[in-house]
């Protein structure tokens, strides 16, 4: 008990002087506390009902999507909104959300988790329910191939037997876990494809049976390697899901209109973010919501009412026109934002912003994996623009996809007051589109001229 005192004493003075330097105080705090005392998390999470989400795409959008819910219900929780999703941050967050003897003080906790430090974080935490969004290959240096992040979640996951484990029906990498699990399973997915023309990805990173090797079948994709597979030679197959989405009846910029099946009950839904595969993520958030005891009418109303997550869709206003903020970590991500921008057709100007530090990932080959669905064919992109500390690279790989005429127009040195000076004298809507680091350093200096809350607000 000393040694939980002292832990949650220090990260509290730590926390404090970085929150009156002005820092963000996400990660050191918890630092400092992890050297007091290395299991405090035990302790911590005792007292509370703990959702985790992980997986490659969507987690801190899926934590926003379940914090609406539980806010909806009235319910006390506290989430790591910073999107520090290691075990530092995420102690950091316990700690500061409960009392110096490290009882929490809410009802909830919602906890985004890197999937290699799920690892380290499910040996000492206690958790209610898991939700896992997806798994694609992301940084190469830091990953490795989807296998490798595959089995981190798996082996973290039993780790915790007890939990609740919400998991992707129409990943077949995500869905293959169920065969090797203890815990109780909950499926969601899209019965349907987002686009009914929409052709066979050329690129995927589960083109083959997880199990025996054989290609899979598809009766249709959705994005990436996800949709309805099957392999024929050992009958591993997508499962109806228990909750899903039977149609997409519209897919607009800012919002989706479908018909959702939880467990039998149909409902028109409104999704209140664009983005097809936000769709995923809103489906994935009503199975945890649901397996924490919320009802559908309280599930509904969330999704209908949450409106985004700081660097994902993330809007600001700019006179007359909108300058939005969509990140992007890997080829899936990134094509999936082409295909949502291709879908606008007000006119708009498109600024691509790379960066390889290491939370980027220093091999930056995967963007010559990107499909840039025909974008640069609309008439309706103005101005196309790159930046960040590989703009360079940016623009050769933006030349040899072609941009019909198009002028590549360089912001160099990670200029961001340029930046922003370029999106204010558009006149038309502006898209940023950029990695981790970029992001988290450029938006505060969009926050600071146009109005907005710091990130781990």
């Amino acid at each position: 008990m000393l040694r939980v005192l002292l832990s949650c004493l220090v990260c509290r003075f730590v926390h404090f002087v970085l929150q009156k330097l002005g820092r963000g105080a996400t990660t050191l705090p918890g630092r400092i506390a992890l050297k007091v005392k290395r299991n405090v998390l035990s302790d911590l999470s005792k007292n509370v009902k703990v959702i985790i989400v992980t997986g490659t795409n969507g987690k801190t959008t899926s934590c926003r999507i379940i914090e609406e819910g539980l806010k909806t219900a009235g319910k006390t929780y506290f989430i790591n909104k910073s999107g520090a999703n290691l075990i530092t941050g995420i102690t950091a967050s316990f700690i500061m959300n409960s009392s110096v003897t490290g009882k929490c003080k809410k009802e909830y906790a919602i906890v985004e988790c890197d999937e290699n430090a799920f690892r380290e974080v499910s040996r000492y935490i206690r958790a209610d329910v898991v939700l896992v969004t997806n798994v694609f290959r992301d940084q190469l240096d830091r990953y490795g191939e989807v296998t490798h992040t595959l089995n981190a979640i798996k082996e973290s996951i039993k780790n915790l037997p007890e939990a609740v484990v919400c998991l992707n029906a129409d990943c077949s990498l995500t869905y293959s876990m169920a065969k090797e699990i203890p815990n109780k399973i909950v499926t969601y997915g899209v019965n349907v494809p987002f686009d009914k023309d929409a052709k066979e990805p050329e690129i995927s990173d589960a083109k083959y049976c997880i199990f025996c090797k054989h290609e899979y079948k598809y009766s249709y994709h959705t994005y990436g390697h996800l949709g309805g597979f099957e392999c024929t030679e050992c009958g591993y197959k997508r499962a109806q899901p228990d909750f899903s989405v039977i149609s997409v009846e519209e897919l607009k910029p800012n919002h989706s209109i479908v018909v959702t099946d939880f467990n039998g009950d149909k409902n028109i839904t409104k999704i209140n973010i664009g983005g097809a595969y936000n769709i995923y993520n809103a489906i994935g958030c009503s199975s945890a919501l649901s397996a924490i005891g919320l009802d559908n009418k309280t599930i509904y109303s969330a999704l209908e009412s949450f409106n985004g997550a700081f660097g994902r869709m993330e809007q600001f206003d700019c006179g007359d026109n909108k300058i939005n903020v969509i990140l992007v970590k890997n080829p899936a991500g990134f094509s999936q934002t082409m295909n949502f921008l291709k879908s606008i057709d007000d006119d708009f100007t498109l600024i691509l912003s790379l960066n390889d530090n290491a939370a980027d990932g220093r091999d930056i080959s995967w963007i010559w994996d990107v499909d840039f669905c025909d974008i640069f064919k609309k008439d309706n992109v103005k101005n196309l623009y790159v930046c960040g500390k590989r703009c360079y690279d940016m623009a050769v790989r933006v030349k040899y996809e072609g941009t019909n005429g198009r002028e590549i127009q360089v912001i160099e040195n990670e200029d961001y007051n340029t930046l922003v000076d370029i999106a204010q004298a558009q006149g038309n809507d502006v898209y940023i589109v950029p990695t981790y680091t970029s992001m988290m350093t450029m938006r505060p200096v969009i926050a600071k001229r146009l109005g907005g809350k710091e990130f781990w607000e």
